[in-house]
């Protein structure tokens, strides 16, 4: 029983109403965010997206080693078999929605498209499923009901919800998400429509945060909690008195979680331009704990580019401040004491 259709029976409480106030504050101040960037914002969403295909990549459990993933996000590398082509596709959908979201609606047919756009070189294409109809028919073939249908109806009373101003919004298109991951609409990949139609949804509601901010990697970061919520909310779902109150919560917590580090982020970026890059990275290596990852630098400078960080750290193991411990994707680089430097 959909969440849209007993959306008037959902109160929101005043913990989520303050919530609700705190991310329409942040929206407001969109410009100022881009205003900040400047001519760089372009390149900061393309960093963005690169991230968000290759935590999602990871939270679809992609069998693509970290190096093929890196290659294949950032440099466009040509994919080897399957799953480096379903990771090519990827990044270039949720570069297509962060750019030009109006492209894809939320209905049933622009999901489905996003869905066989991913898996556009498989041999069996995405399709809609069936359900049992609620009326029973002489003629078994009437017995069944496209999923299709269900999902459009559903879309309907959004529009007309939202055309009235019925309902806030943000509130009403994360019910929405629920109500598509019960109904699993489609006869393959699911799961990773639900993703792409959260991602969608989030982006159509002017929450821009995540053009700064990797959202999937928010999620692959909390994702335990994540998938709790969520199956709190699927509970008695069919019975049309599903719990979401929960997963409504914590997706509200997640976007807040998104912009603080969206402010981070600038201020990080206005400070970079007054500086030396490679000696600001220095400098925050400097004030890292005594064993870091590429990586972390990275969350701290997400839009300094590779090699300038490369840069910093050869010159700190150059001058013996620093060393390599281990190799690839669990690579790490240790402080070296200062009387120790010279061994």
């Amino acid at each position: 029983m959909s969440c849209i259709k007993n959306i008037k029976r959902f109160l929101i409480p005043n913990d989520v109403i303050v919530t609700l106030g705190q991310i329409y504050r942040y929206i407001g101040n969109s410009k100022q965010y881009a205003d900040e960037v400047g001519s760089d914002r372009e390149r900061v969403i393309e960093q963005t997206v690169e991230r968000d295909a290759y935590f999602l990549g990871a939270l679809l459990k992609l069998d693509i080693s970290d190096a093929r993933s890196r290659l294949i996000i950032t440099k466009d590398s040509n994919p080897r078999n399957r799953e480096e082509t379903t990771l090519y596709n990827l990044k270039d959908i949720l570069m297509t929605l962060q750019k030009r979201p109006n492209q894809f609606g939320i209905q049933s047919n622009d999901i489905l498209n996003i869905t066989n756009l991913v898996f556009s070189h498989a041999t069996t294409p995405v399709r809609f499923d069936y359900t049992s109809a609620d009326k029973k028919s002489v003629l078994q073939s009437q017995n069944m009901k496209s999923k299709r249908l269900i999902i459009d109806e559903i879309t309907e009373e959004i529009d007309r919800l939202l055309q009235g101003n019925s309902f806030e919004k943000i509130t009403l298109y994360l019910h929405y998400f629920i109500d598509f991951y019960n109904i699993k609409p489609f006869t393959l990949h699911n799961e990773l429509a639900s993703l792409l139609l959260l991602y969608l949804l989030i982006i159509k509601t002017d929450i821009e945060a995540f053009q700064y901010v990797s959202f999937f990697q928010l999620i692959s970061e909390d994702y335990h909690n994540f998938q709790t919520e969520l199956m709190n909310a699927c509970f008695n779902w069919q019975e049309g008195y599903s719990q979401s109150l929960g997963f409504i919560r914590y997706m509200m917590k997640l976007i807040i979680k998104g912009y603080v580090k969206t402010e981070e982020i600038i201020k990080n970026y206005k400070f970079d331009q007054n500086l030396n890059k490679t000696e600001n990275i220095e400098r925050t290596i400097g004030n890292m704990a005594e064993v870091f990852t590429k990586e972390e630098i990275r969350n701290i400078h997400p839009y300094v580019s590779e090699s300038t960080i490369n840069r910093a750290l050869i010159n700190l193991r150059d001058s013996g401040y620093i060393k390599p411990v281990g190799k690839g994707r669990s690579a790490k680089w240790m402080k070296i004491p200062r009387g120790y430097q010279n061994d």
